[in-house]
This record gives structure tokens, C-alpha cells and sequence, in this order.
């Protein structure tokens, strides 16, 4: 690899593993009990885990490289995920147990 290559794999590590305790400092709130449900925090650590895997498709999949069409495929893939994923939970708090 080039040195330009090393440097940029080293920033997206770097940066990913930032986003990561981020996310690990969103989800373990504000020394509230365990499995509290709060709409904002999951959402956030959700959006954070879509951004992280769509760095890692673009970055170490080589995404970036590909077709645009697999490009959009792959990007309207994790929208779909997200979103349903945010329906499940809006859903599912809303059942009573």
C-alpha cells in the first residue's frame, strides 16, 4: 500500500473508534438502570451504527470504487435497514409487557 493509503486506513480507524466510544458513551446514559427505554439515545446509537457501516463498506469494501449503481443499491440497503430497524423499536415500546 501506498503511504497515502496507510494514512488514510489509520484516520478511518481512528475516527471509527471514536465514533465507537461515542456510541458506547450514548448508550450508557446518565447512570440511569439498565434497559431504560429513551427514543433519542436509541436513535442516535443507531444512526452512529449506520454511519460506521457505511464507512466500512466505502473504506474497506472498496464501495468507493464500485458502480455507482451498487453504490446506491448498497446505500438504499442501509436507509431500509435503519429504518425499519427505528420502526421495530418505536413499535415494540409502544407494546405493552
Amino acid at each position: 500500500m501506498s503511504t497515502t493509503t496507510d494514512t488514510r486506513m489509520t484516520a478511518v480507524c481512528l475516527a471509527l473508534s471514536g465514533v465507537t466510544l461515542l456510541s458506547w458513551w450514548l448508550g450508557a446514559g446518565d447512570g440511569r438502570h439498565a434497559f431504560s427505554l429513551d427514543a433519542g439515545i436509541t436513535f442516535g446509537v443507531l444512526l452512529i451504527a449506520a454511519l460506521k457501516v457505511r464507512v466500512i463498506a466505502w473504506e474497506f469494501m472498496e464501495l468507493r470504487h464500485a458502480p455507482r449503481r451498487m453504490r446506491r443499491i448498497a446505500d438504499t440497503w442501509l436507509a431500509a435497514l435503519l429504518v425499519v430497524l427505528l420502526g421495530l423499536y418505536f413499535l415494540g415500546s409502544r407494546v405493552p409487557f
